[in-house]
């Protein structure tokens, strides 16, 4: 689950805040109970998100016990927390009497029952796990490393993800589990071949789980997002909580720029992009999109490297709308956006950037 606990772990960070009453889930609730060793009166979180909502319930942890009264639209990767440590547990939900069980010093450990598509998403999950673990032994010993990707060793390793995955998705195409497994192996790594295969092995019914449509959204991007398309439009806020949208900016071009505080290449391009800013003037607008879950990060690499230009910032990271409806699974990735809201460029950094943009606005930039 080691994946799930990083790709989501930013869900916590960018929660809102539902109550009990206002999920107004009536017949159809289902329970999350909870046997947990800890203190009396210890704040118990349950959150997800779904279909751009992000919901969250809170219970406190009494006589060792918890009990959660929840409908879930469908099985979702759902989030537990707590008041008294910063461990989370990730699992996958869904409307089944779910019991969980462990100890609040070992909130990540905590075991989880009768949550079937959670299950079978660790039948994958594992055994992915000990390829990746044989995998890297096999490097080891042969003094390869994990950035080549052209010698045998990884090439079999490839081979067996392959299989792995075709096998599980075909074993389970109707399943969540096994949009997870695709979301996981070509998704999260941003392979839109292999995920295309995948997704097609999948069965009318598992392809209307909200993971599934991710998988085809994300396997359709790169024509949704190629030269001569509308950008999609969206709403984030700026360091003082007030929303900007791409469509503030339409009659200007554009460069949005998706970066983050965690990623090296990314702040490396930002000393170019501050020379361009200022040599360009009011040719074109600058549009920062960090994709930082930690809010305090994002400020301080903005003021650490001197952004002068408009910062916006997604705490869902690439694992958020804005960042689905651009492709967006890695970074660094820049997007340039005509005064029409047309794509005119994607992708481009240091010479190719530069190059670019002296031809679009015919004149002289320096590097």
């Amino acid at each position: 689950m080691a994946k799930l606990h990083h790709t989501y772990k930013m869900v916590i960070a960018a929660a809102l805040m539902v109550t009990s009453s206002a999920l107004s889930f009536k017949a159809e609730e289902v329970s999350v109970t909870g046997k947990l060793n800890g203190k009396d009166g210890t704040t118990i979180r349950l959150s997800y998100n779904y279909a751009g909502r992000d919901v969250m319930d809170s219970v406190m942890l009494k006589a060792n016990s918890f009990t959660f009264r929840h409908h879930f639209p469908e099985p979702v990767i759902c989030t537990l927390s707590n008041s008294a440590n910063a461990q989370i547990k990730i699992f996958v939900a869904e409307n089944t009497a779910i019991q969980v069980s462990g100890n609040l010093e070992q909130f990540v450990g905590m075991k989880i029952a009768h949550a079937i598509q959670d299950s079978i998403y660790h039948q994958f999950s594992n055994a992915s796990g000990i390829l990746s673990g044989n995998y890297r032994k096999k490097l080891k010993e042969t003094g390869g490393t994990l950035k080549d990707t052209t010698n045998v060793v990884y090439r079999s390793y490839q081979q067996a993800k392959d299989s792995l995955l075709r096998s599980f998705v075909v074993e389970h195409r109707s399943s969540t589990a096994a949009a997870l497994a695709i979301i996981d192996s070509y998704v999260t790594n941003a392979n839109r071949s292999r995920a295309a295969i995948s997704y097609a092995l999948l069965s009318d019914k598992g392809r209307k789980t909200v993971y599934a449509r991710r998988i085809k959204q994300f396997i359709d991007t790169e024509k949704s997002i190629a030269p001569g398309k509308t950008a999609p439009d969206f709403v984030l806020l700026d360091a003082d909580g007030k929303e900007v949208r791409l469509s503030d900016y339409r009659g200007k071009y554009v460069l949005l720029d998706f970066w983050a505080s965690w990623c090296p290449p990314c702040r490396a391009e930002h000393p170019l992009l501050k020379k361009i800013n200022q040599q360009l003037g009011d040719k074109m607008v600058f549009l920062g999109l960090s994709m930082d879950a930690s809010s305090s990060a994002w400020k301080q690499a903005v003021a650490v490297d001197g952004l002068t230009w408009q910062q916006v910032n997604d705490p869902r990271s690439t694992n958020g709308s804005v960042a689905d409806s651009y492709g967006v699974k890695s970074l660094p990735f820049n997007c340039i956006v005509d005064p029409q809201g047309k794509i005119v460029a994607t992708k481009l950094r240091g010479q190719q950037l530069t190059s670019f943009l002296s031809e679009l606005f015919r004149m002289s930039l320096s590097e």
